[in-house]
């Protein structure tokens, strides 16, 4: 994006409405602030309408911003989390994302979605939300409407599980910690999933955690395939995201060494 005085201008919106959205968010924690922001996003296209002049600016902050969001990502990922969940945790988080990959996949091309928002929707629902489908786009040719819809939907869906879920747990007499896996495995964004954990028990919470932080973690397996998948001679080099390697990178950086917990709580809020 050009430093011209309209792209900061609305720029300068766009960030407005994503501190409304977030400060909404401090107050009710399980509304996810993605979701916020797009209905905001919505609510200012369709009233006081949007022009042409501002399109830069929202390509920036739609592309440019959200893969700095899945870099800073890795800075939620815990080994000591990871190691708690064992080998046959780690085989139902995978056996788990496969299946809701492939299904929502399957279920996409069913109704006749083209090729790129059915992969978009899978890796979103299987994954964590906007996060996946902003990496996953960066592999693919997918168009701004694709990704659009992707995000729409996920957002929309993530948020009605928080609200739909506890209820379902409590129906079913689960128990705290199944019902946190639940938790984990089902809502999208990391901090739904923490508002929605925290509502049932501090148990409910650790698990819900550890099964969600499993699925941030298969970002990097999903985007290799993916990115192998849709090169035909390129090497895996060049078909990998930089972001992705910065998302790895954050990961190691926040496990090996001992950065100042105000840069971590940074990244793993901002």
């Amino acid at each position: 994006m050009k430093l011209t005085a309209t792209n900061l201008r609305y720029f300068s919106f766009i960030s407005i409405a994503v501190a409304i959205a977030y400060s909404i968010n401090r107050i009710q924690g399980a509304i996810s602030p993605l979701f916020l922001s797009m209905i905001l996003g919505l609510l200012i296209a369709n009233t006081i309408g949007w022009r042409a002049e501002g399109k830069e600016a929202a390509t920036f902050a739609a592309k440019r911003c959200l893969r700095i969001g899945v870099i800073l990502l890795g800075f939620q990922i815990s080994i000591d989390k990871f190691q708690e969940v064992g080998p046959r945790g780690l085989l139902a988080v995978v056996v788990i994302v496969s299946v809701v990959f492939l299904g929502i996949r399957a279920a996409a091309k069913r109704l006749g979605l083209n090729d790129s928002l059915a992969t978009l929707l899978s890796g979103g629902f299987a994954i964590c939300g906007a996060t996946a489908i902003a990496a996953i786009s960066s592999t693919r040719k997918s168009e701004e409407r694709d990704v659009s819809y992707a995000v729409a939907i996920v957002a929309l869906c993530g948020t009605l599980s928080v609200f739909v879920i506890p209820p379902l747990a409590t129906l079913f007499s689960l128990s705290d910690a199944t019902a946190g896996a639940w938790i984990g495995a089902a809502v999208h964004d990391v901090g739904q999933v923490i508002a929605t954990a925290s509502l049932m028990s501090p148990e409910a919470l650790d698990s819900a955690v550890i099964v969600k932080l499993t699925r941030v973690v298969l970002l990097v397996p999903l985007m290799l395939f993916l990115s192998i998948g849709s090169t035909e001679k390129r090497s895996l080099k060049s078909a990998t995201p930089t972001f992705v390697l910065g998302f790895v990178a954050c990961a190691i950086l926040v496990n090996l060494l001992s950065l100042p917990s105000d840069v971590i709580t940074f990244g793993k809020e901002t």
